[in-house]
């Protein structure tokens, strides 16, 4: 029996014999030829497998003609009674189902790449980068002083801040006659190493003189140098901050009088 209603309903999954069938309980009968306008079917190779796999469901009365079975009305009652769902909807939601499946498998294993590579860069590259000490006492800071005569420490400490503002300078520590600030964010994260300033004013006899230092911290591994030198390989940090406590520099030696 159960054998027999699945038989059933694979045949009229389909929806043009379940056109078939429902058109023949509704006409009573019909012929080849009308069956063929009214399904808008114009090869007939399409519709003779269609009543090919109807099979019992169907037979020709004496004229020629398509009639139900008693199978065949047993179906019609069925089809009606129970009507099939809309396989094109139960397609398309099942597509939707997939493709949402999919997008968020991409998007965990996207998330999975990006915290691969920050822990490899924190453990591999940025260790990789840092200079060799040769023997030699190691840098950790890009230090200058700068005498800014003839001008008052609230005009210097103008200066600086204008500077702090255009360079996009976060300030961490603010004070009359200290000011520290990065670029970037803390620790590296974002695959950015941050870029550190601090800058201190002291008022003398003819002017200010003001302490500037910066330095690079890589991953809180260690604290490195800007440097000036020619472009490389894992030196692009260095080079951005040199160009920014260098801007500082010629700023206030063109500030003093």
């Amino acid at each position: 029996m159960s054998s027999g209603l699945a038989s059933l309903h694979k045949i009229l999954k389909d929806e043009t014999r379940r056109k078939i069938v429902l058109l023949l309980n509704e006409k009573g009968s019909l012929s080849y030829t009308d069956l063929m306008d009214i399904l808008g079917i114009v090869s007939t190779g399409t519709l003779n497998y269609h009543l090919k796999i109807l099979g019992d469901l169907l037979a020709k009365n004496e004229t020629g003609q398509y009639m139900l079975t008693e199978k065949g009305k047993l179906s019609s009652r069925l089809l009606i009674e129970f009507p099939e769902p809309d396989y094109a909807l139960q397609t398309k939601r099942k597509w939707w189902r997939r493709f949402w499946t999919v997008a968020i498998l991409l998007q965990a294993a996207g998330l999975a790449v990006v915290l691969a590579l920050y822990f490899i860069g924190s453990l591999v590259f940025y260790r990789m980068i840092r200079p060799q000490r040769n023997g030699q006492k190691d840098q950790t800071r890009t230090v200058e002083d700068v005498l800014v005569s003839g001008r008052s420490l609230q005009e210097v400490r103008e200066e600086v801040l204008s500077w702090v503002r255009e360079e996009g300078i976060k300030i961490e520590i603010e004070r009359e006659d200290f000011i520290r600030g990065r670029l970037g964010i803390p620790s590296g994260l974002g695959l950015t190493a941050p870029k550190y300033f601090e800058v201190t004013l002291k008022p003398v006899q003819n002017g200010v003189m003001v302490h500037t230092e910066g330095w690079i911290s890589l991953y809180d591994v260690s604290e490195r140098s800007f440097s000036n030198r020619i472009l490389t390989s894992g030196n692009i940090p260095r080079r951005k901050g040199w160009k920014v406590i260098n801007n500082l520099w010629e700023r206030l030696r063109a500030l003093s009088r």
